[in-house]
């Protein structure tokens, strides 16, 4: 699992994505070895409930009660009746959800009937990653004449040549990037972003005190690496020097970059809003050629630059000197070649799947199909699903879906309107954002245009290399324009639904409907318990700790009173100190800054369906609780969780339903709870803050 850091950077103004400041000790010593699977037997399962997203936990625990741990209750049968398949590491409701649009969109993929730009793309991609023939004719030579080229480079002159040219294909990394992005402070605009690019381990942190994923991703980037660079005539030693050079290399700038962690921090709001002027963004970067930069990139028209880390800039134009040169030209090879395998022939496509499978827990190699229907949905989101769309008319269900938003947006008025520890100032302001709230059900706002995207008679990896090229010139007409509204590039075919705080939006995914989310034979209970917690839960995150710092526009101002947002924040706090002490297993304890955000939205979108329930007759809540656990039944290898601890927003889903569940009155009737029981929590010990 290759986490980019571009990803938290950019969810610091939606989900944030934050970091590790729990001890990051392996559950056992084995953990570090890549070579063999995690033997576990050593997993410590966890308090005050084992992580039942580990088979093996429950397998060892048994069949508990509703009153002791819900979600083994409700999902045992389902958990017990799965396995992890081949080529993936985990098994979910969400992976039935992904297998059935798979199908249908490979379906539409082979339609030589439908017509339209976008599905000529699609169809033309779909075919060329397909067509190994090709792939394995044209071997590794598109990418080893890049390599050959930027090994070559003499001096730092020659680097700063290359970097800044304007024929430099977008496929190839360079330390700093730039494009267009959203202004924080004004939505309706573009501002030209510049940041320091990637790290290959994704978090700083990782550069001084390694984590046991970390390095298994080291190891597996690393022998990556070196299988395509061998392949090229490069000996071991040859291949090994240039990663350690590009290794040693970021290890330096990691010091001045910001963690995950860091990107977790109430103040991290006021520590990326960073505008400068042309002059104090070159003045930034004394050393760096930055202005060639900027110019040979065409972004030479921007009239203010944004940064969310401008001292990682100011190391790496410290850092530009002869004297690195090895390792700025290790930097542009290694996360070149790797982010490219997957492009090549199948001997390196199939090495890339290796290295993600052993990252991430996983063993075994699914259909090319499957493979090939991923690569299109992720290099052409917006065009695969207008393709689809057009193949499946989804309109009646748009409807049905716009209308259920519209009552859950009514009832979170109400809902506001009744929170006591709000001022009747925030609560007004706190409504009309409510009310500006646009609202995009499967089509994810904009679209953009690849009308004149030119892919005929190309390599595949020639194919990645103009889609590339192509955004980078669409981005390029956006310098100091309007915004486009499209903020997440997100395919409709994607098995999620979000909210967009620079956008005010919520998203409804068509990849989310179905199976235990949506079908139109749902009772009201799991109408209420699966798409309706889904669509409340993105409503909330316009309040959670990240989205409260944007107003209605979409722009990040204060808008609270200082009394309300004090009182917001001790709540918060309260929620994080819950879940920093819960053990996941082992020594590994969830940490609640990473998850304060989701956890927050979860309890507040059940809040507000069950607000719903209230006016209904004979509502079965049994029914209802059973239909919310069952969204979230799933089953990880141990890497994958372990990755998912350390660095993913959402908490562990046995979390989400267990720790958001016991919140409510609802669920301690139901099940006539009281203290002793595992699922009790007494009303004082409650930490929703909504």
């Amino acid at each position: 699992m290759r986490i980019r850091r571009e990803l938290a950077i950019f969810l610091v103004v939606g989900f944030m994505l934050s970091g590790c400041t729990a001890q990051k000790a392996p559950p056992s010593d084995n953990s570090t070895q890549t070579d063999e699977a995690v033997d576990t037997n050593d997993i410590d399962g966890g308090k005050p409930w084992i992580n039942s997203n580990l088979k093996e936990n429950v397998i060892n625990v048994g069949h508990l009660s509703e009153k002791d741990d819900y979600y083994i209750a409700v999902n045992y049968d389902w958990i017990m009746g799965h396995d992890i398949p081949e080529g993936s590491p985990s098994y979910s409701s969400a992976s039935v959800l992904r297998s059935e649009i798979e199908e249908k969109a490979i379906a539409a993929m082979e339609d030589d009937t439908l017509t339209g730009m976008d599905a000529k793309l699609v169809s033309y991609m779909y075919h060329s990653f397909l067509d190994w023939d090709s792939r394995n004719e044209n071997g590794l030579k598109p990418l080893e004449a890049i390599v050959k080229y930027i090994e070559a480079l003499s001096d730092i002159d020659a680097v700063s040549e290359y970097t800044c040219s304007p024929q430099r294909p977008e496929l190839v990394s360079t330390v700093i990037k730039i494009e267009n992005k959203n202004d924080l402070l004004d939505s309706t605009k573009y501002v030209t972003s510049v940041e320091f690019n990637d790290l290959l381990l994704g978090d700083s942190s990782e550069y001084s005190e390694r984590s046991p994923i970390g390095q298994i991703q080291d190891d597996e980037n690393r022998k990556l690496f070196s299988s395509i660079m061998v392949r090229m005539g490069y000996s071991q030693e040859e291949s090994d020097k240039i990663y350690d050079a590009s290794m040693e290399y970021e290890t330096q700038l990691a010091e001045s970059v910001y963690s995950y962690s860091d990107y977790s921090q109430p103040d991290i709001y006021s520590k990326v809003l960073n505008y400068y002027e042309p002059d104090e963004m070159y003045a930034l970067t004394s050393e760096f050629p930055m202005k060639e930069f900027i110019k040979g990139r065409g972004y030479d028209n921007a009239k203010r630059f944004y940064s969310a880390e401008p001292e990682a800039l100011k190391k790496i134009s410290g850092m530009y000197t002869q004297d690195n040169i090895e390792g700025i030209k290790g930097y542009m090879i290694v996360h070149t070649v790797i982010a490219s395998a997957e492009y090549l022939d199948r001997q390196a496509f199939e090495a890339a799947i290796t290295a993600d499978n052993n990252i991430n827990g996983a063993t075994g190699i699914l259909s090319d199909k499957h493979y090939a229907y991923t690569a299109v949905r992720s290099a052409l989101p917006d065009s695969i699903g207008k393709m689809y769309i057009q193949k499946y008319d989804p309109s009646e269900t748009k409807k049905t879906l716009t209308q259920i938003c519209k009552d859950i947006v009514a009832k979170y008025r109400e809902m506001l309107k009744e929170e006591e520890w709000l001022s009747d100032e925030t609560k007004q302001l706190a409504i009309e954002k409510l009310d500006a709230m646009k609202i995009n059900v499967i089509e994810p706002g904009e679209y953009l245009d690849y009308s004149d995207l030119k892919l005929d008679n190309q390599s595949y990896f020639d194919i990645q290399k103009a889609i590339k090229d192509y955004e980078h010139e669409l981005d390029l007409r956006n310098t100091n324009g309007t915004v486009n509204k499209n903020l997440w590039p997100a395919s409709t075919l994607e098995t999620e639904a979000f909210y967009s705080p620079t956008n005010n939006s919520i998203n409804v995914m068509l990849g989310i409907l179905g199976d235990d989310f949506y079908r139109n034979d749902m009772s009201k209970e799991q109408l209420y318990a699966s798409i309706g917690t889904i669509i409340g839960h993105e409503i909330s995150h316009a309040f959670d700790p990240s989205g409260a710092h944007f107003d209605k526009n979409g722009d990040m101002k204060d808008w609270w009173t200082e009394e309300d947002l004090a009182a917001f924040e001790e709540r918060t706090a309260k929620l994080i100190d819950f879940y920093d002490g819960i053990t996941v297993f082992g020594d590994v304890n969830v940490i609640g800054s990473n998850v304060k955000g989701e956890a927050v939205a979860d309890m507040a979108g059940l809040k507000v369906v069950l607000s719903l329930a209230e006016k209904e007759e004979e509502f079965d809540y049994q029914e209802f609780f059973e239909s919310y656990a069952k969204i979230w039944k799933l089953i990880l290898t141990y890497e994958y969780s372990y990755s998912l601890v350390l660095g993913n927003p959402h908490p562990l889903n046995y979390l989400r339903v267990n720790t958001v569940v016991q919140q409510f009155d609802e669920f301690t009737e139901t099940y006539n709870l009281e203290g002793g029981d595992g699922m009790y929590l007494a009303p004082e010990n409650r930490v929703s803050v909504w």
